[in-house]
């Protein structure tokens, strides 16, 4: 019999085992899917290809996002990135609302396992985005959260001077001009000591001086425009302003020129927006899924408490009704563990119904009546035990009949404190568990 216990053990030990790396397998390729698919996405990032990198991402958190509590951390870093790069696709293509939406997300999952360092990255890029639609507010708040990390990561020199640009930007909407300015210029100083291009952060200041009504002062710097490294919107956008400049000077071959670009401004805008709707689309119909998803995830992980709490209760109120059980079988069993051949049951009704006999001397009349079952019971238990007093040896013949304590003290005239301190002296003197024991030796 143990053999086959041992082997039935065994059996099941190797089946939950096998389970186990089953559901491990399973995890790590579902895993190397998704960083393929995300490895693939980033590689069309880089080759500028947009909308085909952008389905790539959303398949990542198609594969991996569940509720953040069943996500290992390998799976909450790769999420968070897939969210922050659909957030630059949305970024390139301006569209803001979705570009907030997706580093929100980036960001609820990088604070999780504390992802220092690119939380800093979309913390900035939230704040940027929060600039763009003129949310000052949102956008300070996550300035000032990121900053201090970003002066730290003396590596990520980008990510600082986007941070100071931004700074700037903020000072503009406020109408600081000059501390606008002067926080574009250290920003030029400080890249021109480290020999990097400063013609885009010209660009940038040329912008500030044209909406701030210095169209002549803004012209040099927009003419940067011409060499600096930037989109062919982004370009013709500064060709648009320079136009205006020119046509106040009225330099009409210069006005030309820069009307030259309107025709591939404006198509690569209308391309920008049509694709910018098509990633947002794709976006939209995954938010939808994801949600409700999720929503079924959380209610089935409640339904799930639920019913552990329910099995629970159920399982408790089961050992507890095993355990009355017990306990009232035990009690029956030590009632009934004494020498059946005196009929003692029959003698202990006979001594409940003197108890309950309206009639006097009572105690005296049980005593008669044990001393006729069992003559020599008395004299035998004061001869092996001599140092029981005589109420403790009426208290232990009431006793071994399961009267209570309140019973007793009422037959012997004694407070039910007094009764509770005998009982426990006779069991210390006589050493006996219960008084059952302490008088079968006695009753055959």
């Amino acid at each position: 019999m143990k053999i086959k216990c041992v082997i039935w053990s065994l059996f099941f030990v190797a089946c939950f085992a096998c389970c186990e790396k089953h559901e491990a397998v399973r995890w790590h390729d579902g895993f190397q899917q998704a960083q393929a698919q995300y490895d693939s996405g980033f590689v069309m990032l880089q080759q500028d290809s947009l909308l085909l990198a952008f389905p790539h991402f959303i398949r990542v958190a198609e594969k991996l996002e569940v509720l953040p509590d069943d996500m290992t951390d390998e799976e909450i870093l790769l999420v968070s990135r897939a969210y922050y790069q659909m957030a630059h696709v949305f970024r390139r293509k301006i569209e803001t609302n979705a570009e907030i939406d997706a580093l929100r997300w980036a960001l609820s999952y990088q604070r999780l396992i504390n992802d220092t360092v690119w939380m800093a990255w979309t913390g900035r890029q939230l704040a940027d985005a929060f600039e763009s639609v003129k949310e000052n507010d949102s956008a300070r708040f996550y300035l000032n959260k990121v900053m201090p990390c970003l002066d730290t990561l003396s590596d990520d020199v980008w990510d600082y001077i986007g941070a100071r640009h931004l700074l700037a930007d903020l000072y503009f909407d406020d109408q600081q001009l000059d501390s606008c300015l002067l926080v574009k210029r250290e920003v030029i100083a400080f890249k021109t000591r480290r020999g990097m291009d400063t013609k885009n952060d010209s660009v940038s200041m040329g912008m500030n001086l044209f909406f701030s009504g210095n169209h002549a002062e803004a012209k040099p710097y927009l003419r940067k425009a011409m060499e600096a490294e930037m989109g062919e919107v982004e370009r013709g956008a500064i060709m648009s302003l320079l136009a205006q400049v020119y046509e106040e000077e009225q330099n009409a071959d210069s006005l030309a020129f820069c009307q030259g670009f309107h025709t591939s401004y404006v198509q690569a805008e209308s391309e920008r927006v049509s694709d910018g709707m098509l990633a947002v689309k794709q976006y939209e119909n995954y938010k939808a899924e994801r949600d409700a998803r999720l929503q079924g995830l959380r209610e089935q992980k409640q339904a799930q408490v639920a019913q552990r709490k329910r099995l629970v209760f159920g399982v408790l109120a089961v050992l507890v009704a095993l355990l009355v059980a017990a306990y009232l079988l035990a009690v029956r069993k030590r009632h009934r563990n004494v020498l059946k051949d005196k009929d003692f049951e029959a003698l202990g009704l006979k001594v409940m119904a003197i108890y309950g006999d309206r009639l006097s001397n009572k105690m005296e009349r049980i005593v008669k009546v044990f001393d006729e079952a069992y003559p020599d019971a008395l004299t035998k238990l004061k001869a092996v035990h001599p140092d029981l007093n005589a109420t403790e040896l009426d208290v232990s013949v009431l006793s071994m009949f399961s009267f209570r304590t309140k019973e007793v003290a009422d037959l012997l005239g004694l407070r039910e404190n007094t009764v509770s301190k005998y009982r426990s002296n006779i069991k210390k003197k006589t050493q006996s568990d219960s008084f059952e024991a302490l008088w079968k030796p006695f009753l055959g």
